[in-house]
């Protein structure tokens, strides 16, 4: 994925947990991951494999295709 998708990728997590009214830590807990793990997911620190990537989606109550949805 490019630099510019992954970029992308990250603020729909953030606007999709917004969206949810969720905090990092409530999306943490129901990912099953630390906090800081969340922040650095939105920040395009760090990129999740494609089981967290599931495990983000069921959390938003979401497909996991939103969360690549670039345009």
């Amino acid at each position: 994925m490019s630099e510019d998708n992954c970029i992308k990728f990250a603020q729909n997590v953030k606007r999709y947990r917004e969206l949810k009214k969720y905090s990092k830590g409530r999306m943490s807990e129901l990912v099953g991951c630390d906090v800081s793990y969340i922040g650095k997911i939105e920040r395009s620190e760090k990129y999740p494999n494609l089981k967290m990537i599931f495990k983000i989606a069921e959390a938003l109550e979401i497909p996991a295709k939103c969360l690549f949805d670039f345009d």
